[in-house]
């Protein structure tokens, strides 16, 4: 019998989290809570006597939850009331079982969202989880962490400017006409120019705000389903917190500002939804509760209960579900954009999300996915069997008083012993794992602390004043339940927040026993522990072991950003740059996380340009609801700027994965307008053959987990998909540089071209219809051409693909 970690998440809760908010009904009840820090009172309670029931179908993220539901219970002293009304609290997770969801609405659970093959999205009461477990029906029940956001050139770099544009009526053959590009993000400007055809009308054809007050008992949020719906809403709800949805829309599909910075598929048809990420306002939360509370099916024991919902990750495969059947009703394929994500961790067992994942993505239903912005921070140590370990922690987050990290080896972790130093103190400390199992087997804690000088001075209001009033570093060392039932450890380092100031060394380690280990932050507590200084930053961002979920999964496109814009010209005609990267041009950014992921897989897949990307600003935007505070931040990183409509709109620079992803999202729709049937395996075959790496140590044909297979090539995966290479041999597979091309009255001009310079012209069957030379800048396209696309081979300067 196991003590994990789960117990000592109970403790965290209790002592961190002292003030409580329930959202019912829209209203808003604050239940303040006075909280004892003694751990004297945890071993009262019988905390550490829990241990880890062996088969539970619960994931751990969610086990974890119920725990700590039902030690608020017991704290309680019996089921939680509000105002002398009683409380039932459920949680979003996934559910797989036999009985078509019969035994889930039994025990008062609520189905959102019924996937097929038995799995389903649904509101499960806390109370009934144990229950929930014992069931026969129930194979298994899954949820995590909510994701959060990861946070022009790229045309030009990716060839997509040869390939559509939307500032000059354009004889180019892909646009991203007849496709779906959507978005899954926060933040959005619905009237943004960017996302309006030439009359004025809205581009958005369908958008999802779950947050927004519900239209019908049947629904949570308002569905708009027509361009003219959206420019009444004009935003989604909170617009004025955030930018980020309005500039990955923008890169995306937008046809930019006054033809400035356009985005990758300007003719796609723009779908997309509000996705909570993150901390949630509480205020946002009664649409769920009023929605479980409609339609619970079972009856209560109390007329006046309160309901109480907690969101998770599950949300995620809810929203795609909806975009993926809203685009098959238009009957459109559909690329969805993912700028958001979790951190790597050891604990997360997704194997039911990626299940269902897999299931929503095929043919014509594509997922591009932010590889994460963690590059630059070393949240992932590995250490070989045959070295010893002697590394120095450091940590990030000042004034957050808990800081862990999760160590594992090989099948059920071998034991070994290791040693803690911290800077300017002279204890040592020792944890052996045998020991830690054997207090565990006990129910006893395995701890140690070490006694901290008085500091100068302390808040006695802060949080932690149990820590505090006892002046010490309490460090904890316990085994750990991670996913797949694997058995690591937990070593939890407790910082009053009088010292969680100024220093970046937190302590050192020391592994001499001869076993491979992997350590990684765990991002369960406030604070982040890192293997490197905080402010590290190298030309590759080669800090592996930081992709997360969901970028992790298989058949997902997993996006790395690469470094191509130093600093851009802002409104003020001054050099100006998002961030600082220590990363150079050409190359990885400093921040783009890196693979392997935790399981072992070569990620990310592409990359694409993710630093100081030009795209739409959010016009509702208000940073903390302060017009000054606003201009300071917008003005410096704005490159364009017009008024139209009656509102001032711009174009503004973000850098992070997540600018990445939209740029690749945008370009897949490129190729879904070719061959709207490809599949996500067609895709990473397309990135395969025709991406190109960028340093020369990675010019083989191996996949890498810094680039992936390279940068992608928006013309040569066209070139591909279409089949020209094989049936157009000489056809050049990169596009002239310099030249620009447009149709009029039957003729085509290709500006940038010197007369004299030979053209020729196929169809995409490979047959010739003319072979020609260039005369005043022109030619002249053979009459009777039927329409379609043809690829036009220019001299030696290149090639491109037209539309007739």
């Amino acid at each position: 019998m196991k003590i994990d970690v789960f117990s000592f998440g109970v403790f965290v809760f209790f002592s961190y989290l002292c003030r409580v908010k329930i959202q019912i009904a829209k209203i808003v009840i604050k239940i303040e809570k006075i909280v004892c820090f003694a751990l004297t009172l945890m071993c009262a309670m019988g905390l550490w006597a829990q241990v880890v029931a062996g088969g539970s179908k619960m994931s751990p993220w969610l086990l974890e939850q119920y725990r700590q539901q039902q030690t608020a219970v017991r704290q309680h002293g019996g089921p939680l009331r509000v105002q002398d009304r009683p409380v039932m609290k459920y949680m979003l997770a996934l559910v797989s079982s036999t009985d078509g969801s019969a035994t889930v609405k039994q025990k008062g659970g609520v189905v959102w969202q019924d996937f097929g093959h038995g799995i389903c999205a649904a509101f499960l009461p806390m109370d009934s989880l144990g229950v929930l477990d014992q069931s026969d029906a129930i194979l298994r029940m899954e949820a995590s962490q909510l994701s959060a956001i990861q946070n022009d050139t790229s045309a030009v770099i990716l060839g997509v400017d040869k390939l559509a544009s939307a500032a000059t009526p354009l004889p180019q053959a892909f646009t991203g006409k007849g496709v779906c590009a959507a978005v899954m993000d926060i933040g959005f400007d619905f009237t943004h120019p960017a996302f309006r055809n030439a009359d004025g009308t809205s581009r958005i054809q369908w958008f999802w705000d779950p947050m927004a007050p519900d239209a019908n008992d049947d629904v949570v949020g308002v569905f708009y389903t027509s361009p003219e719906q959206m420019l009444l809403a004009r935003h989604c709800i909170n617009a004025d917190t955030d930018n980020h949805g309005c500039h990955v829309m923008g890169s995306m599909a937008g046809n930019g500002l006054d033809g400035h910075f356009v985005g990758m598929a300007p003719e796609a048809d723009i779908r997309g939804a509000y996705i909570p990420l993150g901390h949630i306002n509480e205020e946002f939360l009664d649409h769920f509760a009023d929605y479980v509370a409609r339609h619970i099916g079972i009856d209560l024991p109390f007329d006046d209960t309160l309901f109480d919902v907690e969101l998770s990750n599950v949300v995620e495969l809810v929203e795609l579900y909806k975009i993926f059947e809203a685009a098959d009703a238009a009957g459109q394929p559909c690329v969805v954009n993912w700028s958001f994500g979790a951190a790597a961790n050891f604990i997360d067992d997704l194997s039911l999300y990626e299940q269902v994942f897999n299931q929503l993505v095929g043919p014509g239903h594509i997922v591009a996915v932010a590889a994460g912005n963690d590059g630059g921070m070393m949240t992932y140590l590995k250490k070989s069997a045959t070295e010893p370990l002697d590394h120095t922690i450091y940590y990030k987050s000042a004034q957050k008083p808990f800081y862990a990290f999760d160590i594992r080896g090989e099948d059920n972790t071998p034991d070994f012993i290791l040693t803690m130093t911290f800077d300017g103190l002279e204890k040592t400390i020792v944890f052996d794992t045998r020991a830690a199992k054997d207090a565990a087997s006990k129910g006893e804690e395995y701890k140690d602390s070490i006694l901290l000088p008085k500091p100068d001075k302390w808040d006695d209001a802060t949080m932690g004043d149990y820590v505090q009033a006892d002046n010490k570093l309490m460090v904890y060392f316990m085994p750990d339940k991670q996913a797949g039932g694997h058995i690591g450890y937990l070593a939890l380092l407790m910082l009053p927040e009088s010292y969680a100031k100024a220093p970046d060394i937190l302590g050192r380690l020391q592994i001499d026993t001869p076993v491979g280990l992997e350590l990684i932050n765990d991002c369960r507590f406030p604070g982040k522990t890192v293997f490197s200084n905080k402010n590290h930053v190298n030309s590759r961002g080669c800090n592996v072991g930081t992709i997360g979920a969901p970028a992790f999964l298989d058949r997902a496109i997993t996006v790395g950003a690469m470094h191509h814009r130093t600093e851009f010209t802002n409104v003020n005609g001054e050099p100006a740059t998002y961030i600082a990267l220590g990363s150079e041009e050409g190359h990885l950014t400093s921040f783009s996380s890196c693979g392997p992921t935790v399981d072992g897989r070569i990620k990310p897949d592409v990359v694409a340009p993710g630093h100081n990307i030009l795209s739409a600003l959010n016009s509702f935007y208000k940073k903390n609801g302060d017009d000054e505070a606003t201009k300071k931040e917008v003005t410096p990183l704005a490159a364009y700027r017009a008024r139209h409509y009656g509102r001032d709109y711009a174009m503004w620079a973000m850098s992070g994965t997540s600018m990445a992803t939209p740029i690749t999202a945008g370009v897949i729709a490129l190729w879904l307008q070719a061959k709207p049937d490809l599949t996500p395996e067609d895709i990473h075959g397309v990135i395969e053959r025709t991406s190109h790496q960028p340093e020369p140590d990675f010019s083989g044909t191996d996949k890498n987990i810094f680039y992936g297979w390279g940068e992608i090539d928006a013309y040569a995966g066209l070139l591909d998909i279409l089949g020209l290479p094989t049936s157009i041999p000489g056809l050049s597979q990169h596009q002239p540089q310099g030249v620009t091309f447009r149709m009029t009255d039957g003729r085509l001009f290709i500006d940038g071209a010197a007369d004299g310079t030979p053209v020729h012209i196929y169809t995409t069957d490979g047959r010739l219809v003319t072979a020609t030379r260039l005369a005043g800048g022109s030619i002249t396209l053979p009459a009777g051409s039927p329409a379609g696309v043809y690829a036009v081979q220019v001299g030696t300067l290149g090639s491109t693909l037209i539309r007739k």
